[in-house]
């Protein structure tokens, strides 16, 4: 509480911090190397020129392996179970059949994830609020609904569902919890992040499909953010210490998703790094961020060039952004959850935090926009 006299008149001002209390992943089973995507990609198509460029742009992509719920990525023609038994992959799979997939297996990711909670049984009585978020499916009752029946959250639960917002989605979902914590000194608040893009392949052979088609993975992230700190998770408290938005309208239609009778087909352009890094610098300076005053960096792999963009254009040793190069090289982008796997692999590496220290977290979506977070341990 800090207090102020003006004109006799004393204003108490209160200051309420929100906190991380723990973080969490998990991928699903199947685990498929890039080279063999590339290939499993390339033989869906007879033009050896398109064939060719698959190839060599899966090797730039700096992924060496993705996860997925479906094993045909991997496996020969009379293995399939989500693709017609062909090399041609024709007729290509419905939206029908993609949501049923979703609908099974986004739950079951999600489930998976949140109980590597420490210590969860016996806090979920007390979880105030669920946000689930994800871009890769649709349905109703929705996940939010679903994770509280298996969970066996409290019937009363607050629930909220960020839907179809893209690879910064992580960062708007902590945004609300953390307005959520500053209104109520009891808020508990779980945060789940489910993505499963690969259900969304296409067979598309521009040259921006062919890029994010062998980009995406699948993932699921979830965040405890609660307004009290608690000790029970045996780790150092993290807490959210500002939040920045910026949108670029002049990307609207480089970053996008439409839903289709073959699926969501994505819409992923050359330009976006440019954009991103073009603006990036000068975002930093309105929000009074100095890079150099920065400890740690979390920064949303959307690929390669974004994030090696990102590091010419704040002059960043690309060993600051090591975090966000090996989630990239493990598991692809996984659109929203992919920024939380990179703020968990820098807090792990950070065997040693200080209290203050400082972490910027940053991920990019469709409009074009660009999402930002700043964490400081406490």
């Amino acid at each position: 509480m800090h207090e102020y006299l003006f004109s006799n008149i004393i204003h108490y001002e209160y200051f309420r911090v929100t906190y991380i209390s723990a973080i969490e992943t998990g991928v699903p089973a199947y685990k498929h190397n890039q080279k063999v995507f590339s290939e499993f990609y390339a033989r869906s198509t007879d033009d050896t020129e398109i064939q060719r460029k698959i190839k060599i742009i899966g090797t730039k992509t700096g992924i060496e392996t993705r996860h997925s719920v479906l094993k045909d990525f991997s496996v020969s023609t009379s293995e399939f179970k989500f693709f017609p038994k062909c090399e041609s992959l024709l007729p290509e799979p419905s939206l029908t059949k993609r949501m049923d997939i979703y609908n099974h297996e986004a739950l079951k990711l999600s489930i998976g994830t949140v109980l590597k909670i420490k210590n969860f049984e016996s806090i979920k009585s007390s979880i105030t609020h669920i946000i689930t978020v994800t871009c890769t499916g649709l349905i109703a009752p929705g996940l939010d609904i679903q994770l509280a029946q298996a969970l066996q959250l409290n019937p009363t639960i607050d629930r909220c569902s960020i839907n179809f917002m893209g690879c910064n989605a992580a960062i708007l979902a902590l945004k609300q919890a953390d307005a959520i914590c500053k209104s109520n000194n009891n808020a508990r608040v779980l945060v789940v992040c489910t993505e499963l893009c690969s259900i969304h392949f296409q067979k598309n052979y521009s040259d921006d499909y062919i890029i994010s088609n062998q980009l995406f993975g699948d993932g699921c992230a979830v965040v405890l953010v609660e307004a009290t700190p608690n000790k029970y998770q045996d780790k150092d408290l993290i807490k959210l210490n500002g939040f920045h938005s910026l949108l670029l309208h002049e990307g609207a239609n480089d970053m996008a998703w439409q839903l289709s009778e073959t699926g969501f087909k994505m819409n992923l352009t050359s330009y976006v790094s440019d954009l991103i890094n073009g603006n990036i610098k000068s975002m930093l300076e309105s929000i009074n961020v100095q890079s150099e005053n920065i400890d740690l960096w979390a920064v949303h792999p959307g690929g390669k060039k974004i994030i090696d963009g990102f590091c010419d254009a704040l002059n960043l040793n690309a060993e600051k952004l090591k975090s966000s190069y090996e989630v990239l090289r493990d598991y692809g982008n996984m659109s929203s959850p992919t920024v939380l796997f990179v703020l968990k692999n820098l807090l792990e590496k950070n065997t040693h935090p200080t209290i203050g220290q400082s972490i910027f977290v940053a991920a990019f979506g469709p409009g074009l926009s660009i999402e930002t977070l700043k964490l400081m341990y406490a």
